[in-house]
């Protein structure tokens, strides 16, 4: 049917998969990667490499494909939801987002010392969450991060406008650039891996390291969304979400831009399908035959469609 002479019958047949593709992927799931590790420990990130998750994107309403109209609304978003969303970060490098929501609609979030109070009462987190989010209202920069930042300083090894020469712990600063920019100069600095980054950085001064998350904390944005006590920052509008990163120290996320419209979230995240030793079911639908159905039967299906065929070839081949 799908292959051989163009004709009308091939055509109906390719409008036809084109169509059910779209409405699946518009309307009914869709598989997403993680592009960054926001959602660490529950979803690895990475641009190549992260966690593949399924999104049921009918749970919320069925939604006119590439657009952000709904068709009708179904289920709300309740607090705690994974989801993705287009994003309303204009600096964002990621046009879709997966993120938790933790503020719904005319809710007063504010978070103080890694716990969140909705309208002035504590609210706790869930058992699966307890251990290991919690909340944070300023960012948390490792140790591999600074490395780099100042791996990239060194490769340059230019003065900054913005320290006063002057000051001890700049010129210290100077002198461990210009030590360490012989092993950096022809490298690139971004694909490096943290333990070649630790091996460069061998003997570079505390004081440096410290200089340098001066530096990059002056450079990150400000976390004012449900952080900061006025009413315009901490309660959220009717038909918005604040959502947040599990990474929280690391995440930038609605404490930096804010809330997102309903009408932007895709779908809520039920399964990591892939890698397979990640696989994790959020929802208990993999627990039914049709969830795994769902899950697996797509990817399963393409294989058999590009399988059988070559094995009928060879097969036929061998009879003549």
């Amino acid at each position: 049917m799908f292959t051989g002479p163009w004709n009308r019958r091939n055509l109906l047949a390719w409008i036809g998969v084109i169509a059910a593709v779209f409405v699946t992927k518009g309307c009914l799931f869709d598989q997403y990667v993680i592009p960054s590790g926001s959602m660490e420990p529950t979803l690895h990130g990475a641009e190549r490499g992260g966690d593949r998750v399924i999104a049921n994107k009918l749970l919320f309403g069925p939604r006119i494909p590439f657009t952000t109209v709904r068709l009708w609304n179904w289920a709300a978003p309740k607090r705690w939801d994974i989801v993705v969303f287009r994003s309303v970060d204009p600096d964002s490098p990621f046009p879709v987002l997966v993120k938790r929501i933790v503020g719904l609609p005319g809710e007063k979030i504010l978070l103080k010392n890694g716990k969140v109070f909705v309208n002035g009462v504590e609210t706790p987190l869930p058992e699966d969450m307890a251990d290991t989010v919690k909340y944070t209202t300023e960012w948390v920069l490792e140790k591999e991060v600074l490395l780099r930042q100042f791996l990239m300083l060194a490769k340059k090894n230019e003065p900054l406008d913005i320290l006063n020469p002057r000051h001890e712990p700049v010129q210290q600063l100077y002198r461990d650039m210009r030590r360490f920019h012989p092993a950096v100069r022809d490298r690139d600095v971004a694909a490096l891996t943290p333990d070649e980054m630790r091996e460069i950085c061998k003997g570079l001064s505390r004081e440096s390291l410290n200089t340098v998350r001066h530096l990059t904390l002056l450079s990150m944005p400000r976390m004012v969304y449900g952080v900061m006590d006025t009413p315009d920052l901490s309660v959220v509008p009717e038909g918005h979400y604040l959502c947040l990163g599990d990474n929280s120290g690391a995440s930038r996320d609605g404490r930096v831009y804010g809330w997102v419209p309903r009408g932007n979230l895709l779908g809520r995240v039920c399964a990591v399908w892939w890698p397979w030793e990640r696989r994790r079911d959020f929802t208990g639908f993999t627990g039914t035959w049709w969830g795994m159905a769902l899950l697996y039967g797509g990817p399963a299906g393409l294989l058999l469609w590009e399988v059988l065929p070559r094995v009928r070839r060879r097969r036929g081949g061998g009879r003549k």
